[in-house]
């Protein structure tokens, strides 16, 4: 590990805003230098990294940057907090250094590894060929899911490079990390950083020319996007396969050549590597020139190749009439496991994607010689070296030696919509479950008009007419803990924590839900919204809207509870059972989801009242039900920090068992009270 990097700001040796002891520079990017440092309030090491920031510009401009880097940062909280396949941004922040000089600051979690750019240098230096097409789409799926994830959120990253994928060690298992999310748009666009830096001789690059996108060289191409991110994406995936970059050229204006010919695609097929029709067509369409032609999202992209190695794996044959296939699982709808990443000498910031001193001995990447590559236009040789590795991956997960997590988009794998019914609270069966989801029960709520809120509320409860124009389905339960870990273990949601203002395990002890093996059948606590949103759209649901979850609650006969009018007791929900509560003798904390039947809805609904709050997807607004009536009603999470809970926890008062009772909540903040379930849209 290089921790000769120049300590320009002169923070080594110093404690930074109080809390971080920072003890050695470690890597010096475009953007700013890495230091390695120590949270002293949580007794573990972390990365932070200082911008590199003009001593000429303006206070004004200043004071503009510091407000757009700190938003970014929580931008970055935000999409981190949704995805483990994304660096952890911990805090944000800017001091004035030892040296005098204003730094803006983002402090990220420690990462041990290496970036895939040093693994590809050494696998090069060590005379190893290309990646197989398997362990090509192992790698770059996950990544793919993770980048999906920041695109659903609307945002785009733009720099996508191996320097920025980085291969790393989290509690004892292998992951990639996306890094870098914000920073080169947030540097580019600020305009008066840009002239400031130019007035000393200096530059911003916004992206990498060898990982470029048309319109990233040439706005007239169209604007940048997600679907920017689709181009680079697929460069990569190229350059594993192939054994090379995909972008060939010398300088910015030959890579610009060769990423905008239409008829000269960097596709593995036109870098002299055979691969199966159906994988190539979907980089060809990554690939494409103009973004319209593209996959609109990482996502997308993902969802497609799935499906093309599915497909693949299902029909092309090895070359061998002895050999037996295992019934393949539907690849379409899998996420390939992560590979396994090899310790490095020592820890590396998951930051600027530094690369290793010492190189890992051994490769995460199972690369074939050059001897293996089939030669130019021989595609049933291809195809046997191709497909080998994947239909032998498949036979190893039919022996059960590995876990395949299904989230895809096919329709195979992919659990249906329940059978449709005309009236509010019909019981259709329940959706197949798909490979590696816990399966939960829905129920049907018809379209229909209902009072939403009460003249016996606060002021942000008063009522008015809601119309719910079209049906929808929403679980029966609360999403459990088994059900949510299901989405933790395949790298799509982050794990249970207390987290947020005014938590810390000191306070709440162990009552995080997903610390007690014996709880995994109560609902999922500790979790704060984008977690929630994560984990619903892993099942390919979403968070219901607060006017659906009210209707679902109360149904249109306008219940004050969700079984009836009766006052609600201690055998109606799993409430009231805090210190002082009145059912304060019956267990602590949450129960089994479903534990108190005399509680459920007409339609079935169980703990609508009680055992957790739950997140539902609207931002907090004070007056909802100002105004006149309205239809579908929906308060967009975005631009809001606070969001919107329902339903009373185990230690909410009993008064909160009241459907109409609304709760405002941090969206960032995850505590013992509160967990959620999803609903989907009827088709």
């Amino acid at each position: 590990m290089d921790e000769r990097a120049p300590d320009i700001f002169g923070w080594v040796g110093q404690v930074l805003d109080g809390k971080y002891r920072i003890d050695a520079a470690v890597g010096e990017g475009g953007f700013g230098i890495v230091y390695r440092a120590f949270h002293l309030g949580l007794q573990e090491p972390v990365a932070v990294k200082c911008l590199k920031i003009p001593s000429n510009l303006s206070e004004s401009a200043r004071k503009q940057l510091e407000e757009s880097f700190l938003a970014e940062g929580r931008l970055l909280h935000r999409l981190s907090r949704g995805h483990s396949g994304i660096a952890q941004a911990l805090d944000v922040g800017a001091a004035v250094s030892p040296s005098g000089v204003w730094t803006p600051y983002l402090v990220l979690e420690w990462l041990e590894g290496c970036s895939l750019d040093a693994e590809l240098a050494r696998a090069r230096a060590s005379g190893l060929g290309a990646a197989t097409l398997e362990e090509a789409a192992r790698l770059m799926l996950p990544v793919m899911d993770a980048v999906g994830e920041a695109h659903d959120q609307g945002v785009a990253h733009r720099d996508l490079k191996p320097a920025n994928l980085f291969l790393a060690h989290v509690g004892g298992k292998p992951v990639t990390k996306v890094l870098d999310f914000g920073v080169a748009k947030l540097m580019s666009q600020t305009a008066t950083l840009t002239c400031a830096l130019e007035s000393t001789g200096g530059a911003i690059r916004a992206f990498t020319p060898l990982y470029g996108a048309p319109e990233q060289f040439d706005a007239r191409h169209g604007a940048t996007g997600p679907w920017t991110d689709v181009f680079a994406l697929a460069l990569i995936f190229v350059e594993l396969v192939v054994g090379r970059p995909a972008l060939e050229g010398q300088d910015t204006v030959q890579l610009f050549v060769a990423c905008s010919n239409p008829l000269e695609r960097p596709t593995p097929r036109r870098k002299g590597v055979m691969i199966p029709d159906g994988v190539n067509a979907v980089l060809e369409r990554a690939l494409s020139v103009s973004p319209r032609d593209r996959f609109r999202t990482a996502r997308e992209f993902a969802d497609a190749l799935r499906a093309s190695l599915a497909e693949t794996a299902s029909s092309q044959p090895l070359g061998n009439a002895q050999t037996v296939r295992a019934p393949p699982p539907p690849l379409g709808a899998l996420s390939l496991p992560n590979v396994t990443v090899p310790a490095s000498a020592g820890p590396l910031p998951g930051v600027l994607g530094l690369p290793g001193q010492s190189p890992s001995t051994t490769s995460p990447l199972h690369y074939r010689s050059s001897a293996q590559r089939a030669p130019k236009g021989d595609t049933r040789a291809a195809t046997v070296i191709v497909l080998a590795g994947v239909v032998g991956l498949i036979a190893v997960v039919a022996g059960g030696a590995v876990i395949w997590r299904s989230y895809g988009n096919s329709t195979e794998g992919t659990p249906p919509l329940p059978t449709a019914s005309s009236e509010p609270g019909s019981s259709p069966s329940p959706p197949r479950r798909a490979p590696g989801v816990a399966a939960t029960d829905m129920k049907r709520m018809g379209p229909g008009t209902f009072e939403m809120g009460s003249r016996n509320g606060s002021s942000f409860e008063r009522p008015h007419a809601v119309t719910i124009s079209r049906g929808f389905f929403i679980d029966v339960t609360e999403v459990t803990v088994a059900q949510y870990l299901d989405c933790v273990d395949a790298g799509r949601c982050t794990a249970p924590s207390l987290h947020g203002a005014g938590n810390s395990e000191r306070d709440a002890g162990g009552m995080c839900n997903s610390s007690d093996a014996a709880r995994r059948s109560h609902p999922v606590n500790c979790v704060d919204r984008y977690q929630a949103e994560s984990y619903c759209r892993f099942v390919r649901k979403r968070l219901p809207t607060e006017a659906e979850w009210e209707y679902a609650a109360r149904g249109s006969s306008a219940r004050r509870y969700p079984w009836g009018n009766a006052s609600p007791t201690c055998d109606h929900a799993v409430i009231d059972r805090g210190a002082a509560g009145d059912c304060r003798g019956r267990p602590h904390g949450t129960m089994p989801v479903g534990s108190l039947p005399a509680g459920q809805t007409v339609s079935g609904l169980l703990d609508m009242a009680g055992n957790v709050r739950e997140w539902v997807a609207d931002g907090w607004q004070d007056l909802p039900y100002a105004g006149h009536d309205v239809m579908d009603p929906l308060v967009p999470a975005e631009g809001h920090s606070v969001g919107v809970v329902r339903g009373g926890a185990w230690d909410s008062p009993m008064a909160d068992a009241a459907a109409w009772r609304r709760v405002k909540l941090g969206m960032s903040v995850g505590d013992p009270s509160t967990g959620f379930r999803c609903a989907r849209s009827e088709e």
